[in-house]
């Protein structure tokens, strides 16, 4: 996991999330490798097959990432249970 400030001062967390649901990999196989969750004020955003070098990254390329990803629906997340 990684703490990283964008440009507007804004805090996010940022984790790689690898599914162990045998559904969900064979429901998605994309994201069968997992994803990159970013967190930050209870918004969250999904970035599926994150590059294998996110970790090491550089702050303000890791945060670009982010254009890539998908906002996950609060909706999403009740359902989920989160």
């Amino acid at each position: 996991m990684r703490t990283v400030t964008d440009k507007q001062g804004r805090s996010w967390r940022i984790w790689h999330v690898v599914p162990q649901s045998a559904v969900l990999i064979q429901s998605s196989p994309e994201m069968g490798r997992g994803w990159l969750c970013f967190e930050s004020d209870g918004d969250k955003w999904r970035l599926v097959q994150p590059p294998e070098n996110w970790a090491t990254l550089p702050n303000a390329e890791l945060m670009e990432l982010i254009r890539g990803a998908a906002e996950v629906k609060k909706a999403e997340l009740k359902k989920a249970g989160v």
